[in-house]
This record gives C-alpha cells, structure tokens and sequence, in this order.
C-alpha cells in the first residue's frame, strides 16, 4: 500500500509549504532550507515524502546542501516509497547534467540494495524497477561506464533483480530502434547500440541460467535442489520474456496501435535490424517458454519483408525446435501465427519455396501444427500443392 494522507494530516501540509517557499524564497531566507532538512527527519514518511520528491527546488540556491540531503536519504532512508520518490522524482533530473553526483548516490542505494535493503518486499519492488530506470539512463543514455560495471553484477541472480533487470529494459522500447530512423543522429545511433550491448549482457546470462536450472529439474536432484532450480527458471525466463516484450512493441509488429511509429519503419530497416539483432534474436529462441517465442514469432513474422528467406528458416528453427520441444504446436495462438505465416509466404514470397528443402521444411511445419488437429492447418496441408503452383 502506497503512502497516502488526509484533509486531517496537517503536517504534510506543512511540508509541502516549505516546498513552495524554498522554490521562490530560499535565497533570501535560508531557514527555509533548515526546515526542510527538518521535514526529511520527520517520524512519519508521508511528511518525508513532500521534501524528498521535490530537493530540486533549492538546486540553484543550495546545491551542495541538496546533494549532501540527498546522500542522507539515500544512506539512511527506511522507507521504500520515500526513497524510491527522491531517486525518480528529485534525483534523476540531474542525470544529464550531473551524472557523477547522481551515480555517487546511486552507489550508495546499489551498496544498501546488495546488502538486502528490500528483502522483505514480497511483491513488486519498485525501488529496483527504478534503479534498473536509472542505470539504463546512465549506460545507455550517456555510455556511463560505472552504471555498466553494475548491471554485470545483476544479471548473475535474476531471482534477486528481477524488477531491477526489468526496470533496465522497460525504458529502451524506443532506443533499441534509434538508429533505425531516417536520417539517425550519430548520438541516437550510439544509444542504440548502447541498448543492445545492455540486452545481450542480459540475454546471455539469463539463457545460462535457465538453462542449467532446467538441467536440475529434469535431472534426478533432491527436492530442495528442484526448488531453488524452479525459481532460478521462472526469473530468467519472466526477464526474457520482459525483454523480448520490449523488441516487439517497440518495432511496430504489434499491429493493433497505428498511431505509434513503428521502431522499423521500412524493409531496408528491417534487413539492418535482422542483422544488428541476429545474435540476441538467437538468444531469445533458446527460451523454454511458449508465450516468449510466440511474441519472437509474431516479430519474425513483421521482419518477413527484410529478408524473407532468412526469416523463414528461422521460424522453422523455432517451431522444429524448441517450440516443439516445448509444446507450442498444441496452443491455438500458435497455429493461427503460423497459418497466418504461411498465407502470407505463399501470397508473397512463393519463389522462395521453389527450392525443395525449404519446401519440405515448410510441409514439416503444416504437418507439425496439423498432427494436434488444428483444421487451418491441416486445410494448408491438403492445398499445398495447388497453391504452390
């Protein structure tokens, strides 16, 4: 439950008085910044939370006085909400123009997170959701080596940082296509390749550690072992899933919002894109998870204009492979995807199976989807022929 307060709290009013007058008088009245030194080491976080969210209004006044505020908030702040409120909401406006201070007060909060600041948070911590925010802000936003050297900590325990590895990819949607856009200033080309070095770091940790989790639950370990394993499994896979989220919205493959500008705008940046991301587009079908290479299908399946060839046996990989393995041939999204696939290669791009492998690879997927009694399926099965002439 949130920090809330009533008409009756007169001390958040209070609070949020001196705010205002620091805004236009603490030059001239500099008690008014003693009293919300004051308001900061109040008993009750509601009162807290008014000077916390707003320490910006004495930065051109008072600027060493906010910083060293903001380092006691940071170091000694039991209060998650509080916290998390100075860090987006006072702190992370200096992350452009003084990244330096922010990352010293960031390592401060990382050093108490490490240490188990939020352990008895059992649901969504969005303490780590906005350091991960602000790391990425800081890495990829600006190429801050510090932030980096962090994320490289975090991505060995998903199970730790799962909000905070979240938190990091959430905010990239955009910057993992910048340099997909006509005309890309160098700056949004840097930043793009910025956020695809952070997703791969991701990636390839969380790809190990699903992966030798699911080597213990498969494997004749004791229960206790089986259990640690199992919720290794679930946060690698839950930050797959997030990530590979963020490339779907992001590229424009999600159809049904037109007023977004899709993140691949054409055929030319499609084929650019299938090559920058071919390494983690790899990562991301090592996934056991049906709803994470349903999403990486429906992308591949936006990517067909930039290289329909290379797409194709890609999806064939998938759905011969782990999809198989994993069962997605038995949920019926995944036979509609792949009807809709197929419709669109033969209306499309039919020359390509006039190679015989690639038209057998294509009968093993209609056969593979038309085995569990999908009718489209088996419908596209039994027309091949003719519609291939």
């Amino acid at each position: 439950m949130g920090i809330i307060w009533g008409n009756w709290d007169v001390r958040v009013y209070a609070a949020n008085a001196w705010v205002r007058l620091a805004l236009r008088f603490a030059a001239e009245h500099p008690l008014i910044i003693d009293k919300l030194e004051a308001v900061l080491a109040d008993p009750v976080p509601s009162v807290r939370i008014q000077a916390a969210q707003n320490l910006q209004v004495i930065s051109a006044v008072a600027p060493e006085r906010m910083w060293a505020m903001g380092e006691r908030i940071a170091t000694q702040e039991a209060h998650m909400e509080v916290l998390t409120a100075y860090l987006n909401d006072s702190m992370g406006r200096f992350s452009h123009s003084d990244p330096e201070r922010c990352e010293a007060v960031l390592a401060i909060v990382k050093t108490r997170l490490d240490g188990g600041l939020d352990n008895e948070n059992k649901g969504h911590s969005y303490l780590q959701e906005c350091l991960g925010g602000l790391t990425a802000q800081l890495f990829v936003g600006q190429g801050r080596a510090l932030p980096r050297a962090w994320l490289e900590e975090w991505i060995t325990d998903p199970r730790r940082y799962h909000d905070l590895l979240n938190g990091f990819t959430s905010p990239l949607r955009a910057a993992f296509f910048n340099r997909y856009e006509p005309e890309a200033e160098p700056e949004a080309r840097a930043m793009c390749d910025r956020a695809r070095e952070g997703l791969a770091l991701i990636l390839g940790s969380m790809t190990a550690i699903a992966a030798e989790a699911y080597g213990v639950l498969v494997s004749d370990a004791d229960q206790g072992e089986k259990l640690a394993a199992r919720e290794k499994y679930k946060a690698a896979e839950m930050v797959m899933h997030h990530a590979i989220n963020q490339l779907y919205f992001g590229s424009g493959a999600y159809a049904d919002n037109p007023e977004r500008r899709p993140g691949l705008p054409d055929s030319a940046a499609m084929a650019r894109f299938l090559d920058d991301y071919a390494d983690i587009l790899t990562l991301f079908a090592r996934s056991r998870e049906p709803a994470t290479l349903h999403h990486l299908i429906e992308l591949y399946e936006f990517l067909i204009p930039g290289d329909p060839v290379r797409v194709f046996e890609a999806i064939y990989s998938i759905l011969l492979g782990r999809g198989e393995e994993e069962g997605y041939h038995h949920e019926s999204l995944g036979s509609t995807a792949v009807v809709g696939i197929v419709r669109c290669y033969i209306a499309d791009y039919r020359t390509i199976f006039e190679d015989e492998g690639r038209r057998t690879r294509l009968v093993a997927i209609l056969r593979l989807f038309s085995k569990v009694g999908w009718p489209e399926a088996l419908n596209l099965l039994h027309d091949l022929p003719d519609l291939l002439r």
